[in-house]
């Protein structure tokens, strides 16, 4: 795709994830088995053309630089353009709505004075989609929109968190609101912008370095050309601990499973080679994603295994995510439990969170 940008902010965080992101951005934390959030959108910009993208990191940056490197599995490992890892602020955006903080921004504007696009794609790192912005980048170049923001219509806004976009009847931004109730436009944490635009709002509200992005084209939509697109495909929103185990949940369904995973444009991640799993005699497996060099002896059933996770003789695991070489001791049960990287759960212990609460048990933590 011609003169396009890609941006990614990872640099925001709230208390609703809880242990997940004690030392992490949201945007790496592990998802469906083998990825990221992060590998979302960065597969997007990079099957719809776009061979420019930065990240701007958080922090506590360790993950996302070991898990992203070169950007090679992206194929981002470049002579011209490629994979830029930009510097976040210090503390990020804490408050929960916040992802496009204005500060990081500036703080990476060579990144943009320098381009030789013309326009570029921003993207939070915790929103879960498939999706070909050629199209979409299309249509805002030919509408003469100086933005154009992507949103989901959805039924049930009382279930989600905002923002939504109020648009007027031709699609264009009347303003965004943080709670609504019924069918709504919920916005995607994705919008296109021209990079003159950009910079002139950077300038303009250089002295505001501390507010959200979203904030500044919601109080400029009367005098910008901001218009909406809307996507009808499956999107995932990870903005807590519960959304996270919601959002894994759906992986479950085949349908949201095929949508996500199974067409042409496949969702790129670092590369972690294991044998086959094993599954042991006495096993009993439902309904659950197992990934790679897993040893079996007990029951897992709607759940989702990392890779190199054991499950113990006797040991029941039920609706429960089990992430990288977790160990599940002979008899232990749990059910409604997200077990972090390297966790280990002792034999004969019993672990429950809810539906609502799932209980979290950190990375390399022992119970």
């Amino acid at each position: 795709m011609n003169k396009v940008l890609g941006y990614i902010t990872t640099n925001f965080v709230n208390e609703n994830f809880g242990k997940l992101a004690e030392l992490r951005p949201v945007g790496t934390i592990p998802f469906g088995g083998r990825y990221r959030l992060v590998d979302f959108p960065l597969s997007n910009m990079v099957h719809s053309g776009i061979r420019t993208v930065g990240v701007t990191t958080a922090y506590y940056y360790r993950s996302i630089v070991d898990h992203l490197g070169s950007g090679k599995e992206w194929s981002l490992d470049r002579k011209e353009g490629g994979l830029f890892l930009l510097p976040g602020s210090v503390y990020g955006m804490k408050r929960f709505e916040g992802k496009f903080l204005l500060r990081d921004f500036i703080q990476n504007r060579p990144y943009l004075d320098r381009a030789k696009e013309d326009t570029v794609i921003v993207s939070a790192s915790n929103k879960i989609f498939n999706i070909d912005f050629e199209p979409i980048v299309e249509r805002h170049r030919s509408s003469g929109a100086q933005v154009t923001m992507l949103y989901k219509e959805i039924p049930d806004a009382h279930m989600k968190r905002g923002p939504f976009l109020e648009l007027d009847q031709n699609g264009a931004l009347i303003g965004t609101v943080r709670e609504m109730a019924g069918n709504a436009a919920w916005f995607m944490d994705c919008f296109i912008i021209n990079i003159r635009d950009l910079l002139a709002l950077m300038d303009w509200y250089e002295a505001m370095d501390y507010v959200d992005m979203i904030e500044l084209l919601s109080e400029n939509a009367s005098n910008m050309k901001i218009l909406s697109y809307p996507f009808d495909g499956y999107v995932g929103a990870v903005d807590s601990s519960y959304d996270y185990m919601r959002c894994s949940m759906e992986l479950l369904k085949p349908e949201i499973r095929e949508e996500l995973f199974g067409n042409k444009k496949k969702i790129f991640t670092k590369v972690q080679d294991a044998p086959p799993s094993k599954y042991l005699k006495g096993c009993h497996i439902f309904n659950s994603l197992v990934s790679s060099g897993c040893m079996i002896e007990g029951t897992v059933e709607n759940s989702i295994l990392f890779r190199n996770v054991k499950i113990g003789k006797g040991a029941v695991v039920k609706n429960s995510i089990i992430m990288q070489r977790g160990t599940i001791a002979p008899g232990a049960v749990l059910e409604n439990v997200i077990c972090d990287k390297f966790a280990r759960i002792s034999e004969g212990s019993h672990l429950s969170g809810s539906r609502y609460m799932p209980l979290v048990i950190g990375k390399n933590q022992r119970v």
